[in-house]
């Protein structure tokens, strides 16, 4: 069900041709709430605020009291919509109430992080020989040091695990602690000696170029993931820090 206007990519799109996109991917599409409902899409306000303002609230208020009685709703927003439409993940959105309008909760790293983190997806995502170069992105020895981060960070139950947004720094898994959206780059070229000290710095420098924009709300913080046999040295630490991010071994990650 689809509430207020509704934008894919920023581009208004009517309603008939929401309904037309999400049938056309499998969905089954209707104006008024029924138990058949398990997606709310929570477009802008139009029209006469007030009056539109209230509608939205009703609406979003059954789906609070559709959630407290156990049965889950989720609610998306225009880019959660979009994301959905491209075959990303999206993240459900909290609700709260304030007053006597229900509001839709902003969360940390909007803009930076996207949905649940999706290993397959991870491992299917198109790959470019500067990625390939620098970064070591789709050899075993990426892959692995990618399984040792992977492991750290959900095994931290308390941490939130999400995938890059869509339209944002496409880095390998992210989390949220402690009010910080973290973004991780693991860097594994493979090369040895000199040639792989080259080949980091220019790991930090893509890392320094892609990491744009910055989250809505809260912190974001980009992280560089090496291996546990490099030497890191002053020199890299010091081009890290002098393009905001934070490098260093899987066990140095901040959590």
């Amino acid at each position: 069900m689809f509430t207020g206007k509704t934008r894919v990519d920023g581009e208004w799109v009517v309603r008939k041709d929401c309904f037309s996109r999400a049938q056309t991917l499998g969905a089954f599409c209707q104006n008024s709430f029924s138990r058949k409902v398990t997606l709310v899409v929570h477009g802008e306000l139009t029209a006469n605020v007030k009056d539109a303002e209230r509608e939205l609230s009703r609406k979003l208020l059954t789906v609070i009291e559709s959630r407290r009685a156990g049965r889950h709703i989720h609610v998306v927003d225009n880019a959660g919509y979009s994301d959905l439409l491209f075959g990303a993940p999206a993240r459900c959105r909290s609700l709260t109430m304030q007053g006597e309008h229900v509001t839709v909760m902003p969360e940390i790293g909007e803009g930076f992080l996207g949905g649940p983190f999706d290993r397959l997806r991870l491992r299917t995502r198109g790959i470019n020989r500067l990625e390939a170069g620098v970064l070591g992105r789709g050899t075993p020895r990426h892959e692995k040091l990618l399984s040792r981060l992977i492991e750290r960070v959900e095994g931290r139950a308390v941490l939130d695990v999400r995938a890059p947004a869509r339209r944002g720094p496409q880095f390998d898994l992210g989390w949220v602690s402690e009010r910080t959206a973290y973004g991780a780059w693991v860097a594994a070229p493979e090369r040895s000696g000199d040639e792989k000290a080259k080949r980091l710095a220019e790991a930090v420098e893509y890392v320094g170029r892609s990491a744009r924009p910055a989250a809505l709300h809260g912190q974001d913080q980009r992280v560089v993931v090496i291996e546990d046999a490099v030497d890191l040295s002053s020199g890299l630490r010091e081009k890290a820090r002098a393009s905001g991010l934070l490098i260093g071994k899987v066990k140095d990650v901040p959590l």
